[in-house]
């Protein structure tokens, strides 16, 4: 299945699903890898309607806002993805966010910090201990998983940072995902997307996957 293809099916899910925000996310990742980025725009606006929480899409419009020339519109989505993946506890999508408003010659506005209930993490001061990791998606310290999910660089990283909390949470996520996308685990297109779902909900680097696919 080609680039286009991938975006014919997104659509016609998004269409059949007119409130799903995963479905519209998906196409809307789908135009951005097409360079339509002012399709992609429209789109996760739409997510955003739909659920003013979901930190990569944020992060998502205003790379498509960035690309499309709007570098003022691409400023304001990331200060209003920032409070919103701090809000959640999303930290990767915030720090991503932070660092290209830092690039765009923009810092955080205080408006965007507090602009909603930022929770406290109430095991600040302390460092993991035996059996515990400081996951990476949330900034918390959760117990440690027993065993890696993949024999590679990915299950490495999940192994290290990721909470048995989180993975629980992305089981549940995932089944979602493969059934609402009707993913094909045995198709590579298929595959890749559940990946870059993982990726995201996780907050696993880009890097991790790079390593192993080398």
């Amino acid at each position: 299945m080609n680039l286009e293809e991938r975006i014919e099916q997104f659509r016609k899910m998004a269409q059949a699903n007119p409130d799903d925000d995963l479905a519209h996310y998906a196409l809307g990742q789908a135009l951005i890898d097409a360079e339509r980025h002012n399709e992609a725009i429209h789109v996760l606006r739409h997510v955003l309607r739909l659920n003013a929480q979901y930190s990569r899409a944020y992060v998502l419009m205003g790379d498509a806002q960035l690309a499309d020339g709007d570098d003022h519109g691409a400023a304001e989505t990331y200060q209003r993805g920032y409070a919103a993946a701090m809000n959640r506890g999303d930290l990767m999508p915030a720090n991503e966010m932070k660092n290209k408003l830092e690039a765009m010659g923009e810092s955080v506005s205080l408006d965007a910090v507090f602009s909603g209930p930022i929770e406290v993490n109430p095991d600040d001061g302390r460092e993991p201990e035996e059996g515990e990791v400081r996951c990476t998606r949330t900034g918390r310290i959760g117990a440690q998983m027993k065993f890696k999910p993949f024999e590679n660089a990915v299950g490495d990283y999940i192994l290290a940072n990721i909470s048995q909390e989180s993975w629980d949470e992305w089981i549940e996520m995932s089944i979602k995902v493969i059934n609402e996308l009707r993913l094909d685990l045995g198709d590579p297109v298929g595959q890749q997307t559940y990946d870059e779902h993982m990726r995201d909900f996780l907050n696993i680097p880009q890097s991790a996957f790079d390593e192993r696919d080398a």
